[in-house]
């Protein structure tokens, strides 16, 4: 899957958090982690030691999502 591809799998919400609309695995450098539908993200909760809510929003931005 190419990196922007994840946003595929997570919605934005009005008050800045990304929630997780079907299963997918996230594969960083330290670690793959399944993230199950419904699960929240907040900016500084780190996910295989990224902030995915900032990561999500990088992409967002650069991908127009």
């Amino acid at each position: 899957m190419d990196r922007h591809e994840i946003l595929n799998y997570f919605e934005h919400r009005r008050d800045g958090a990304w929630v997780c609309t079907r299963p997918v695995t996230l594969t960083t450098a330290r670690e793959s982690v399944a993230i199950r539908p419904g699960a929240r993200f907040d900016y500084g909760k780190k996910v295989g030691g990224i902030d995915l809510a900032e990561y999500l929003e990088r992409l967002g931005s650069q991908f127009g999502s």
